[in-house]
């Protein structure tokens, strides 16, 4: 008598399991990814110059971490996965708008190749100069747009992604006049004459819009959080620079985005432009942003990519002393004694590490 509700309810399980194969549910995971060498993406033309080639036999290696979004039965899965984080949209893109972060993490990678490409020609002694970008719009600092900001804060009216190309603001002798805004400094000459309170019309073009497909916004200007003197938009402005080189390099990153592989592609460059093996015999992989002054800057998903270094069989994470000491004993936790971290703080510091444990060692440039 019990076989009926057995085998319905079998069915009925079975049913539940497919439907959440299935089911989209808006979580997005954070998992490891892959460790990969750089000098499988890079291309170096050294055109005329004295430089030479030297193509690495281990190479320096880059980590990603996994950001998709999951099914009900996936995100499940993730949940009962230590090292696996499953977030919410709001969690994982600040809001709900996964493709506008998609084009903005693709746009970061870029300009995190452009700067390692002139750290390291800079280290290597190479002339490098990088070149001001657009006004592109990269998020909203919560102490400047409460919940209850007013609609005619940047953050009401401005979008992620947004390019700003023109500001209506009063010039010296209080006229309005319309200052094209062609990269980023070109805001700070427009709003010379603004002060706090002072209500400008902006003119600007969305993340996917066409050229001639432009918008036009009214903002109230506020004062700078760490500089009252100084009136702003108040938006933060993406890092768009590029960057002048005597050599033609290209990272072919394809649909990789985000910043956090900037370290790791000086450092293949450096490899490349070098004789020797700037990577000792066990293999290393790299993670942290890079500045144009060498420093080295922290990242997300630290623990996940440290999975992803230990399952390449890499022996060496080199990761940014910024992560904190907590975010990297939950790394060195995830992955126990089979792979060494190394925090550091500045390019030179990377180069170190390397040397120190049999890598050749890049002299300093004078």
């Amino acid at each position: 008598m019990w076989g009926i509700p057995l085998v319905t309810l079998s069915f009925l399980l079975l049913a539940l399991v497919i439907g959440a194969m299935f089911w989209p549910i808006e979580r997005y995971e954070t998992a490891p990814g892959r460790a990969d060498r750089v000098s499988g993406l890079l291309s170096v033309d050294v055109g005329d110059t004295d430089a030479t080639v030297y193509e690495p036999e281990e190479g320096v290696r880059f980590v990603t971490a996994l950001g998709n979004e999951l099914t009900a039965l996936q995100a499940f899965m993730g949940w009962l996965d230590p090292v696996v984080d499953v977030q919410t949209c709001e969690e994982r893109f600040g809001t709900c708008e996964p493709e506008v972060n998609r084009e903005i993490q693709l746009g970061n990678m870029a300009t995190a190749k452009e700067i390692a490409a002139y750290v390291a020609l800079a280290r290597l002694g190479f002339d490098a100069e990088l070149v001001e970008g657009p006004a592109q719009v990269a998020g909203f600092d919560p102490e400047i747009c409460p919940a209850d900001a007013p609609e005619t804060r940047a953050c009401r009216q401005l979008e992620v992604g947004d390019t700003i190309i023109g500001i209506e603001a009063p010039d010296a002798e209080d006229r309005i006049v319309d200052f094209p805004i062609e990269v980023v400094s070109d805001i700070s000459t427009a709003l010379e004459h603004s002060s706090s309170g002072d209500v400008v019309r902006i003119t600007v073009r969305g993340i996917d819009a066409p050229t001639d497909e432009v918008r036009v916004v009214e903002v109230e200007l506020i004062a700078s959080p760490s500089d009252p003197g100084r009136t702003i938009v108040g938006f933060n402005a993406r890092d768009t620079r590029t960057v002048a080189l005597p050599i033609a390099i290209d990272f072919d990153t394809d649909a990789i985005g985000g910043p956090s592989a900037g370290l790791s592609f000086a450092l293949a460059l450096i490899d490349e432009l070098t004789p020797g093996e700037l990577v000792p015999a066990g293999g290393a992989a790299v993670t942290g942003t890079i500045a144009e002054d060498g420093s080295v800057g922290a990242i997300g998903a630290l623990v996940q990519k440290a999975v992803a270094v230990e399952r390449s069989g890499a022996e060496l994470f080199i990761v940014p002393a910024a992560q904190g000491e907590v975010d990297i004993a939950d790394a060195r936790a995830a992955v126990g004694d089979s792979l060494e971290i190394v925090a550091v703080a500045t390019l030179d510091e990377a180069l170190a590490a390397l040397a120190e444990r049999g890598g050749s060692p890049v002299p300093a440039v004078s």
